[in-house]
């Protein structure tokens, strides 16, 4: 079984993995691991999960798992990380972070467009039943506005996947729960569906399949 170590940024993205990924890649005889990125350590010895990304940390996590695996992958948002210029893209930035390794093909490098709840977008319908008609509309209308491209649901930080994911539920009176309605979510539109929607995403998963072959 090949073994692929997935550096992520935080616990929404390690419950993905977890509880969809995971199985995903049994099938096709891949154990995928995922670790949630260290960000801060105590003198104490405490160790800090999760946020704060930025392009040392990450060349301090794969250093470490690459001698252990055959193969290390990145699931970080492109909102989520520090000490980029604001046009950076997230191409421009997966090619900074394969070349911190230049000498191995073991790292697969990849970056969320733009943040993870990009992914919730993949079926309006789908919160009719969650939450209420409003909802779905809502989630139509903006689908719409990006000509159904859900990976470019984007405006500004102020206005990202999550923001937007945010308000429509606090319009219908409810809290959005990044860790759990994030993998839980995706789990009920299912993963087919997100990949038939998300394209990059997509090029991603089958790149990580191909692996075992």
């Amino acid at each position: 079984m090949t073994r692929v170590a997935i550096s992520v940024e935080g616990q929404t993205e390690d419950e993905f993995c977890k509880k969809i990924l995971c199985s995903y890649f049994a099938s096709k005889n891949i154990l995928l691991i995922p670790i949630i990125v260290t960000t801060k350590r105590k003198k104490c010895g405490v160790k800090y999960k999760g946020g704060c990304v930025n392009l040392d940390r990450v060349k301090s996590e794969i250093e470490k798992l690459l001698p252990a695996f055959d193969y290390v992958t990145t699931f970080y948002d492109l909102y989520g990380f520090d000490g980029i210029d604001m046009s950076t893209t997230a191409d421009e930035l997966e090619q900074s972070i394969k070349e911190l390794f230049p000498d191995t093909r073991k790292l697969i490098p990849y970056i969320q467009k733009y943040e993870f709840e990009t992914l919730l977008f993949s079926s309006a319908e789908y919160y009719e039943e969650l939450l209420d008609f409003k909802a779905k509309h809502s989630f139509q209308t903006i689908i719409n506005t990006f000509n159904g491209e859900i990976e470019n649901i984007n405006n500004s930080k102020e206005t990202a996947p999550s923001k937007r994911v945010m308000k429509v539920f606090n319009d219908s009176d409810e809290e959005y729960d990044k860790v759990f309605h994030g993998y839980s979510i995706c789990n009920d539109i299912g993963l087919q569906n997100i990949l038939d929607k998300a394209p990059r995403f997509k090029a991603w998963i089958e790149t990580i399949s191909n692996l075992s072959n």
